[in-house]
């Protein structure tokens, strides 16, 4: 129940009010278990990072050039946005309100932040034989992560604005924005003298 409204309202705006009648206990017996909010909130956060960084370990170790496995990649991260919309929102919250706090949860994942760091290896080593462009990675992590998240922070306005408001419509082009993601991300990487036609060329 934490979690919900954790995720729904943010660690600022969250009170162990809204936390207890979520659960449908009194906040009395909440205090029982959980003094404070910091100490439930501790308690929760591990669990909510995890759903944010979903086990790729089996496409890591494939024996493949890295823009393969980042297109088996992509659609892994998408579901995960899609399966929790409001996930990305607290985490931009979170790096904004307590940064450190995020980095020590994710570094105590060893099982999820291992594959990160092993895929890491791969773009540098190919990147420095030539296979792929030179990039700092810093670009090449926020690009793929904005094409990923940034549709899901803004899906309101996007589904306003541009799809008359049908939901159902936001979602076929989530789904199909997959497609367009790993393109954009082939067309950034692969060196010049090896682009093929693209969609935009």
């Amino acid at each position: 129940a934490a979690k919900v409204v954790f995720v729904r309202k943010g660690y600022e705006t969250t009170k162990m009010t809204g936390m207890a009648a979520e659960a449908g206990i009194g906040r009395t017996a909440l205090h029982y278990y959980f003094r404070t909010k910091e100490m439930l909130f501790d308690a929760i956060f591990g669990q909510v990072i995890a759903e944010v960084v979903p086990n790729i370990e089996p496409i890591v170790n494939m024996d493949c050039p890295f823009l393969d496995k980042m297109e088996q990649i992509i659609p892994i991260y998408a579901d995960t946005i899609i399966r929790n919309p409001l996930l990305p929102i607290f985490v931009a919250s979170e790096m904004t309100r307590d940064v450190d706090h995020l980095i020590q949860t994710l570094s105590k994942n060893t099982s999820r932040l291992l594959p990160i760091l092993k895929i890491k290896e791969q773009l540098q080593e190919e990147m420095d034989n030539g296979t792929l462009s030179k990039l700092p990675l810093i670009d090449v992590v926020s690009t793929l992560v904005s094409l990923i998240v940034f549709p899901m922070l803004t899906r309101n306005m996007l589904t306003s604005l541009f799809l008359d408001g049908d939901k159902e419509a936001f979602a076929e082009y989530y789904l199909r924005r997959r497609k367009l993601i790993a393109e954009i991300m082939r067309n950034l990487l692969t060196p010049e003298n090896h682009r093929g036609i693209s969609i935009f060329s």
